[in-house]
């Protein structure tokens, strides 16, 4: 199976098992061997600083506990999970994917209510998925994605952002990668995704993004998703 498809599975997914103490350490080593083995953007980044701003937003809207950091890797491929702790994980093929900002806010959305939820605290069901990405083992549990995916719906409707978001980017998925049974579920679960606005994304975010897709025109080794043409 191609790693793209992997990733595909496993995008908005989260490293499931031990208690809050204990997710947090593991979240700082998992961080650790991340830094270490993959190409991450620098926390002056300006794409960097303008995820992780609307991360800590919708991260205060939600209520979370600890404050949220929102790592960028290199990565062509469309990747995104919660590794505990406050700590979550982006790609920038994942950026250049989505339709528009608040499809890439529904991505955020998702892995913080990963962690609202409490996810983290609960061992993961041996017959869950289980996905090694090399510096992490992402768990995969269709029921927890599904209720991460309704959580980031009323999350972002608390935020004054289009809660079909939540929808459209799994769409986005599932049109650049391939249908799959988890994402027809995950899809089926929600309400009907309106076509993305792009002409609604702050300028900073259109800015960054074209930015972005003129980097990564050269190297795209997929379909284009969701992302403008």
């Amino acid at each position: 199976m191609p790693l793209h498809w992997l990733l595909g599975l496993a995008l908005f997914g989260g490293l499931f098992g031990g208690g809050a103490d204990q997710g947090c350490a593991t979240a700082e080593r998992t961080m650790q061997r991340i830094e270490r083995d993959w190409p991450l953007r620098a926390s002056g980044d300006p794409l960097r600083r303008h995820v992780q701003a609307l991360g800590a937003r919708l991260g205060a809207i939600a209520g979370l506990d600890t404050e949220v950091r929102i790592h960028l890797v290199r990565n062509l491929e469309p990747l995104a999970f919660a590794l505990g702790g406050g700590q979550f994980l982006v790609s920038d093929g994942l950026i250049a994917l989505v339709g528009d900002e608040a499809q890439l806010a529904a991505v955020l959305a998702h892995e913080i209510s990963h962690q609202r939820l409490g996810h983290f605290c609960a061992a993961p069901d041996s017959a869950d998925q289980r996905i090694d990405l090399g510096a992490v083992v992402q768990h995969f549990d269709l029921q927890r994605e599904i209720a991460a995916d309704r959580a980031a719906e009323t999350l972002l409707a608390r935020a004054g952002l289009d809660p079909g978001a939540m929808a459209g980017v799994l769409v986005c998925l599932q049109q650049g990668h391939g249908a799959s049974a988890q994402l027809s579920a995950r899809i089926g679960a929600l309400a009907p995704a309106p076509p993305p606005h792009p002409e609604h994304d702050s300028p900073a975010f259109t800015r960054l993004r074209a930015q972005l897709v003129d980097e990564l025109d050269g190297l795209w080794s997929g379909t284009d998703g969701c992302r403008p043409r």
